[in-house]
């Protein structure tokens, strides 16, 4: 006895959810160099980041790294790199955490370097954000 189906199988996605032909905005490639730069930096380097950040915590900073380098090369690699860039947002969001404990928990010294660091990523946060809902 054969089974018949009430409805078509789907074979493909309607065309309105197919992104061949998309590409990233030149904001997203931006970003996605900036995040490998960065990445690099934090991995190879992360007694200098630490240093010019004032977060004193070299092991971490190359933990940021790698998920820097991860999310940079998921941007330039994706026609469609919302994932990626939402990623981004996230790490911004456990950045700024990072440098909240940083200033208090830090020298006092390092503070005015954690407060710079700290406008640096909210700026780049306010990026990350308008990037990623324009690739959602």
């Amino acid at each position: 006895m054969t089974a018949t189906l009430d409805r078509p199988v789907k074979t493909h996605l309607p065309a309105a959810y197919q992104n061949y032909d998309r590409q990233p905005e030149p904001l997203a490639t931006f970003l996605g160099l900036f995040s490998v730069g960065l990445g690099l930096a934090e991995l190879l380097a992360p007694h200098k980041v630490a240093e010019v950040s004032g977060v004193r915590y070299p092991r971490l900073l190359q933990l940021y790294g790698a998920r820097e380098l991860a999310a940079g090369i998921g941007i330039l690699l994706n026609r469609n790199p919302a994932m990626w860039l939402s990623a981004r947002v996230a790490g911004d969001g456990l950045d700024l955490a990072t440098l909240a404990a940083a200033y208090a928990d830090g020298r006092p010294a390092d503070r005015p370097k954690v407060c710079m660091a700290a406008a640096a990523v909210a700026g780049v946060t306010a990026l990350d954000i308008l990037c990623a809902r324009e690739h959602n």
